[in-house]
């Protein structure tokens, strides 16, 4: 095996296909989301791509997808898609069954012992390597977080922000995809909800259903560009009546999500779905589909008809679909808004790893990071001591 550092963007077209194996259903991990992510981002405050590449011949077998930026801590490494996007469950993508070996490879590469006979780039030149938003089931990364120990780096581990997840049982009495096989999960899944929410729930639906509420699906070029203009106006909407401003009056951002968009359709990884009444979107919602989950990214409601409450049935028709198509988890991903404890979902914490070289700026940098987040914790404590009730 060998670790080749690819710097230089042209290089990327050609490991798509197998990149997107390697993801194995994570959609934040995609090529088609880190990617777009670069295009948009990576020009931004000096940014310099930074991908450590485990090849056996030509086979590519592990990914450690980050970028290098020059910082007052020195040169810091951090992972693709990081950032204000919120990409969730990031993480080494590997070749099952190869992680013990590829979390030593890319340990040797970033100590500065591995072996790149390629001659694409060096990992001599990082201090410190910040890991945030990973999947903390990610077997590859803590065989990493083990190997970099061994090799004398200083590393902290700490939770991050949880995610929110509602996991479905299987059935296994119905013909999958039958009308049977949908109810009885569905029931199976309510049992999960507390009975004044599941109450709550029934009775949302049976107002969509008596007020003729019609569902549509994003399914070509055209039906996205339209879904997605739905999304981000009754997003810039609802966040208006907050008196905020929406992620989406950011242009890089929405640049982004257009682009992404359009390679996750095609791929058949991409629900963009609203709700109408009449003519009228009052919801929207836009998710990413794969491997049996589909994770709810991001949504918008129109201000003018909360009474009908159009998020909730939205979700409870995008959550009775999947259940149909067999998935076996609705994700809703970070943000502890109450809604989704009430739907039954439970936290899942998320992990961030952050890693120190083992020179001596390296060291620092770790030390000083190190202090700076105790310190903002300290302060953070104090604050909700000397606060008034």
């Amino acid at each position: 095996m060998t670790v080749q550092i690819i710097t230089s963007e042209h290089q990327l077209s050609e490991l798509r296909p197998a990149w997107n194996r390697l993801a194995a259903g994570q959609p934040f991990r995609s090529w088609d989301w880190q990617v777009a992510w670069w295009r948009h981002y990576g020009r931004l405050q000096d940014r310099q791509l930074h991908i450590l590449a485990c090849f056996d011949g030509e086979e590519l077998l592990g990914l450690l997808p980050c970028y290098r930026r020059l910082t007052a801590l020195g040169r810091v490494l951090r992972p693709l898609a990081s950032g204000e996007v919120c990409s969730e469950y990031l993480g080494l993508l590997s070749k099952r069954g190869h992680d013990l070996q590829i979390a030593g490879e890319f340990a040797d590469s970033l100590s500065g012992r591995g072996r790149n006979p390629r001659g694409q780039g060096t990992t001599q030149g990082w201090e410190l390597l910040l890991l945030d938003a990973q999947d903390p089931h990610d077997a590859t990364l803590h065989a990493l977080i083990q190997e970099l120990t061994r090799r004398g780096h200083p590393i902290d581990t700490h939770s991050g922000a949880a995610c929110w997840r509602i996991s479905f049982d299987e059935d296994t009495q119905h013909p999958w995809g039958s009308e049977a096989y949908a109810k009885h999960r569905f029931e199976s899944y309510l049992k999960q909800v507390a009975r004044n929410h599941r109450h709550r729930l029934r009775k949302a639906e049976r107002h969509g259903l008596e007020e003729g509420f019609t569902f549509h699906l994003a399914s070509d070029q055209a039906s996205l560009d339209r879904g997605f203009a739905i999304l981000v106006e009754l997003h810039q909407r609802r966040r208006a009546l907050h008196g905020q401003v929406g992620m989406f009056a950011r242009r890089r951002f929405l640049s982004f999500h257009q682009d992404a968009t359009q390679s996750l359709l095609d791929a058949g990884k991409l629900w963009v779905a609203w709700l109408q009444k009449g003519n009228t979107p009052i919801a929207a919602y836009y998710c990413l589909a794969d491997q049996g989950a589909l994770y709810c990214y991001q949504s918008g409601l129109d201000p003018d008809h909360l009474d009908d409450e159009p998020g909730r049935i939205l979700l409870l028709i995008l959550l009775r679909r999947a259940l149909r198509l067999g998935f076996s988890s609705l994700d809703l991903l970070r943000g502890n808004e109450p809604y989704k404890s009430h739907l039954g979902a439970k936290p899942q914490a998320s992990l961030n790893v952050f890693v120190g070289n083992r020179d001596l700026l390296g060291r620092a940098a770790f030390s000083l990071t190190q202090f700076k987040r105790r310190s903002r914790r300290l302060a953070g404590q104090v604050l909700r001591h000397v606060r008034p009730p």
